[in-house]
């Protein structure tokens, strides 16, 4: 936002408004989605090599959106994120009502564990809120929030902090995670 004052002088002011606060809280639930589904690469080579390609170029696409999204002005590639989160939501419920057609047990449904489901839950969100951002006008400020950088900065770290909620226990119930906590206090 470009602002004249009397003179003829311009100054360059920034005007942080729902879209922004809604593509920083996408980056970090992709950020935290990618943490998952990097954490699970191992176990799913495991199963099957594709599998574990598959988790391992989700994880790093969710990644490097996710630092794009945070240090950019808007959000990068945002249909296309927006369609690859309901994909990848879509390819779940498939793999946990009726199993994928294809691989080492075709047509074999996996149980829903709490890393997925909370993953899961991260993807929801990031579609959902970068439809958010796609809606509302860089100039729309959040409601209570006015131009007062320090209640924005409260939000954004209140979103990160919600984040940190979910993708804490997520890890957690990951075979990696399962590792790095039977080793706490064996040391």
């Amino acid at each position: 936002m470009t602002t004249e004052h009397a003179g003829g002088a311009t100054t360059r002011t920034t005007s942080l408004g729902r879209a922004d606060l809604a593509r920083c809280w996408a980056g970090f639930a992709s950020l935290g989605a990618g943490l998952v589904h990097l954490a699970v690469v191992d176990e799913h080579l495991g199963e099957w090599w594709l599998y574990g390609a598959f988790f391992a170029v989700l994880g790093a696409a969710q990644l490097g959106w996710a630092v794009a999204a945070l240090a950019l002005d808007r959000p990068p590639l945002l249909r296309t994120v927006v369609v690859g989160s309901v994909g990848v939501v879509a390819l779940w419920v498939v793999t946990r009502t009726v199993g994928l057609p294809f691989g080492p047990e075709p047509w074999d449904a996996e149980a829903a564990g709490r890393a997925d489901v909370l993953c899961t839950l991260l993807e929801v969100a990031v579609a959902a809120l970068l439809l958010v951002a796609a809606r509302s006008p860089r100039s729309a400020s959040v409601p209570g929030v006015g131009r007062s950088a320090g209640r924005f900065l409260a939000l954004l770290f209140a979103g990160a902090l919600a984040v940190s909620a979910v993708t804490t226990p997520a890890l957690a119930a990951t075979p990696a995670g399962g590792r790095a906590h039977s080793h706490l206090g064996h040391d």
